[in-house]
């Protein structure tokens, strides 16, 4: 995808170091409107580094990030918070916010602290709340929401910042399996009306599921960046995540990963499961 693209966030030979170690190596990597990517690798292999530098909350040792051809650094806080949103993987809000003002506040970075909220603003917030199809929660404090429904909640807000690619941080991470799948078909939807998703996961399934893309990060460097169903394999897994597993594909021929063995040590001794 060529960098001059429309909402295109491109990071071009990214190096980072922690002290001595090499966390990102010369990483390149794009996303785009209409996409969405998933990020996989193992704990320690420097996703969120990746994340903090491709939002400008990390600066890189070596190489650019640029949103829409123009390097990060000259967008501002305020410019580059319409174009681009986050979401976290866990959010407490320090007070009992409402729904409709945790979304609400997704549009701070169009009016800042001290105007009032417009009518544009309000139609905004609305039409996030039913693009997510949470109208109904607006006046319950978001503390009490389940997490499904916080992460709904701000992707909501990420709607109403207007911006056109968004970043999770494994959305569905601590989620039942029901909410999973809620979340999952919305940013299929979102991805099918113009938004570029990037979100980490370390669901190879998932990946398969909906993603357009998969980008594999393992010993600070992309190992592989393509079609999920090319570039996700046993052997791509094994290297990964050091763990042995097969794939298997239902009727319908959808493809799902199971592992060939599972094993564990307790103090009586391993443990074998063989399915």
């Amino acid at each position: 995808m060529p960098e001059s693209a429309p909402n295109t966030l491109c990071a071009e030979r990214l190096t980072f170091r922690r002290g001595r170690r090499l966390v990102l190596d010369q990483v390149d990597l794009t996303f785009g409107q209409g996409e969405i990517l998933a990020l996989l690798g193992a704990n320690g292999s420097g996703k969120t580094t990746l994340l903090r530098c491709l939002l400008g909350l990390l600066r890189p040792d070596g190489g650019m990030v640029r949103l829409n051809g123009e390097p990060l650094p000259r967008l501002g806080r305020g410019r580059l918070a319409t174009m681009l949103a986050y979401v976290p993987q866990a959010h407490v809000a320090p007070f009992p916010y409402t729904v409709h003002e945790i979304v609400l506040l997704g549009r701070l970075p169009r009016h800042g602290l001290w105007r009032s909220v417009s009518a544009e603003d309000r139609r905004a917030v609305e039409e996030a709340l039913a693009r997510m199809e949470i109208t109904a929660l607006r006046a319950r404090p978001y503390t009490e929401l389940s997490g499904g429904e916080r992460q709904l909640a701000l992707i909501a807000r990420a709607l109403a910042q207007g911006a056109r690619l968004i970043i999770l941080d494994e959305p569905v991470a601590g989620l039942d399996f029901g909410h999973q799948m809620r979340l999952l078909a919305c940013l299929r939807e979102l991805a099918a009306s113009g938004f570029g998703i990037l979100k980490t996961t370390h669901h190879p399934d998932q990946a398969l599921a909906v993603a357009t893309r998969v980008a594999l990060l393992a010993d600070a460097r992309v190992q592989a960046d393509g079609p999920p169903a090319e570039i996700l394999s046993p052997e791509t897994i094994e290297r990964l995540y050091g763990v042995k597993v097969e794939r298997l594909s239902s009727a319908s021929g959808q493809q799902t990963f199971v592992p060939r063995a599972l094993s564990m040590t307790t103090k009586h001794g391993a443990m074998e499961y063989q399915p």
